[in-house]
């Protein structure tokens, strides 16, 4: 091997690597105190409660989901039971996806019946993204169910449908990234600590 192919080699190399650290980043809050009180006002109260994804989950997620999920999606996961006078009262889950403007996260508030409660972009490097964007994808997704946001997109999860389409005509991409995110994210946490939520209602 010349010093050419080598450095070529050793280059993809640390690209796979890296690429594999940002998917293993998926599902931490950066301050979990500061998106509880974002996304549910006047609490300031969580609980972790951390799970590492069996092959099974990963299965059962794979089956609910219309489009490929990557199988480093999903790893070592953090959910974010939020406390109001120290009573259950929602969830914080966080969400990495890879796009066009490189790792974009989300952060998402959910409903103890596992609708969408809120979001927001905690990390977002698209000039797309704008407190208009997530203020109109809240009110696309607040209180939402899997299955009535799977209805959003077409039958195999590649696009949205024409209607959200047009709706977000300059920020497609972003709205059909924030579409896929939530369903991952329903599926995930639902079948991921579907004891600790049943034990909680």
């Amino acid at each position: 091997m010349n010093k050419a192919t080598y450095l070529i080699c050793r280059v993809i190399i640390v690209m796979l690597a890296s690429n594999n650290m940002a998917f293993g980043a998926y599902c931490s809050l950066r301050d979990p105190i500061a998106a509880i009180k974002t996304l549910y006002q006047g609490s300031n109260q969580y609980r972790s409660i951390v799970a590492a994804i069996t092959d099974e989950n990963k299965n059962s997620v794979k089956e609910r989901l219309p489009f490929t999920l990557h199988r480093s999606e999903i790893g070592k996961h953090t959910l974010y039971l939020v406390l109001e006078n120290n009573k259950p009262h929602g969830f914080v889950h966080a969400r990495s996806e890879l796009a066009e403007w490189g790792l974009i996260e989300i952060a998402w508030g959910m409903n103890f019946d596992m609708t969408i409660n809120g979001l927001f972009f905690q990390r977002c490097r698209s000039p797309k993204c704008s407190r208009e964007l997530t203020d109109r994808l809240n009110v696309l997704l607040k209180s939402r169910s899997f299955s009535e946001i799977r209805k959003m997109l077409t039958k195999n999860g590649a696009e949205t449908t024409a209607h959200i389409a047009s709706d977000f005509a300059k920020s497609g991409d972003l709205a059909l990234l924030a579409i896929r995110s939530a369903l991952k994210t329903i599926a995930i946490t639902e079948i991921a600590w579907k004891k600790e939520i049943t034990e909680l209602k």
